[in-house]
């Protein structure tokens, strides 16, 4: 550019136009800059919240292999204990008595437990964090309460009669039609109206959760209502329910020492008898038959001291006593069950129902005192507890498979049901 104008005067050089552009940024980030603290935490702060859909997404990810397998129960348990309820209820080889009753009530039981607290649980494990509805909320709650009790309460009446007919089996038994009367007062009233104070104060409570930038995001779960945290009801009636379980489990381990207690006294009395005696019998299904005709020596005094709960169907003619066709029913009337069936397979099976049932509740109750916890488990921590939290739900789908080992009949039963079905079908048509 020329240094001087049109006049000759010389004049200073002349800047170029960028150098004014650049001296404006300059200007405009530090001013930015300049910005106080406070504003600058806040835009670095929003920038690094994980929003609520972003983390209950990330640890329903983790929980989706355990829904599957809670998915598989809930199937398995609702065709089992369908199958449990059509065999038994239509196949003519089950007669009314307390086997079949305990056995339709817990498939009942669990058949509800399969249709409603395991796709609750399910849904919830998908929306965890992010649980808005109080109704489902409380749905939820009212089946976990009522599944739990009702169960628990089931198995101390078979427990108990259990009991009365493994060692006191000349005592007054519990018939078929007092135990429908006692199972529907005891496992289904009273788990209801259990499950009523649960429900209510069961709802949705909002709090907040470390994510994973380390900063805070708001979360919504379904547990005791904020007002309900502190009240004294709540505890009154967590720990009501922490001792119900708790005690009818001591009970049943002391029913069941005496059953086996009592059980392994008579079946080594049996076998001395056996080794003393000529049983000329027909063996049916692994079960003796109670009209067949049964010739036992009793001139043996220790087999008769042994024995001395037989007496009122013994007589000494001969050294020798029968038991007919004609007194076939009075003899498994009078007769103690181990001596008239060998092994209690009954008995065993109860026994192995509730030995489950007490080491997943006990296993639900230890980790209950760690659900305040979970607010700050991360992902796989949280996957892993969830499962042994809620193991509880193999009670629910585990009959058939204990009845399909130890019972021949409803294996048989089961391949057979198909004709029965459709003979019972064609009845009702016809």
């Amino acid at each position: 550019m020329c240094e001087y104008s049109c006049r000759g005067e010389k004049r200073g050089p002349v800047q170029p136009r960028y150098h004014k552009i650049s001296a404006y940024m300059f200007s405009t980030m530090w001013a930015y800059n300049t910005l106080s603290d406070d504003g600058l935490n806040f835009t670095i702060s929003s920038a690094n919240v994980e929003s609520l859909e972003d983390l209950n997404k990330r640890y329903a990810d983790a929980l989706l292999p355990l829904t599957i397998t809670f998915g598989v129960f809930t199937l398995f348990g609702f065709l089992g204990n369908l199958l449990i309820l059509i065999v038994f209820s239509l196949s003519r080889e089950y007669r009314r008595n307390n086997f079949k009753v305990f056995v339709l009530t817990l498939a009942v039981i669990d058949l509800i437990t399969c249709m409603t607290l395991m796709p609750a649980e399910m849904v919830k494990q998908r929306n965890f964090f992010e649980f808005e509805n109080a109704l489902q909320c409380k749905f939820k709650c009212f089946f976990n309460v009522f599944g739990a009790s009702s169960s628990c309460l089931a198995l101390l009446v078979i427990s108990v009669d259990r009991f009365r007919k493994v060692v006191q089996p000349f005592k007054k038994q519990l018939t078929p039609k007092l135990a429908v009367k006692v199972l529907i007062g005891v496992a289904i009233v009273f788990p209801i109206c259990l499950a009523i104070p649960g429900t209510v104060m069961c709802g949705i409570n909002t709090t907040t959760m470390v994510n994973k930038y380390g900063t805070n995001t708001t979360i919504h779960l379904c547990e005791t209502e904020e007002r309900f945290e502190a009240s004294v009801w709540r505890n009154i009636y967590k720990w009501i329910f922490i001792i119900l379980l708790g005690g009818i489990s001591m009970a049943y381990i002391i029913l069941y020492t005496f059953v086996m207690r009592a059980a392994a006294k008579q079946i080594k009395a049996i076998s001395l008898q056996r080794n003393n005696s000529s049983f000329d019998c027909i063996q049916t299904s692994g079960i003796f038959d109670p009209n067949m005709v049964i010739h036992e020596p009793t001139n043996d005094l220790s087999i008769r001291k042994e024995n001395n709960s037989m007496h009122d169907i013994q007589n000494g003619v001969n050294g020798k006593h029968s038991v007919t066709r004609s007194s076939g029913q009075s003899h498994k009337r009078h007769t103690p069950m181990l001596q008239r069936h060998g092994f209690p397979t009954k008995t065993m099976i109860w026994f192995i129902l509730t030995i489950v049932f007490i080491v997943t509740y006990l296993t639900h109750i230890i980790l209950s005192l760690r659900v305040g916890r979970i607010v700050t488990m991360e992902p796989g921590e949280f996957a892993s507890f969830s499962f042994f939290f809620r193991i509880y739900f193999v009670n629910h789908m585990i009959n058939p498979l204990v009845y399909a080992i130890f019972v021949t009949r409803f294996r048989d039963s089961c391949r057979n049901i198909g004709p029965i079905i459709m003979e019972k079908l064609s009845q009702l048509l016809c």
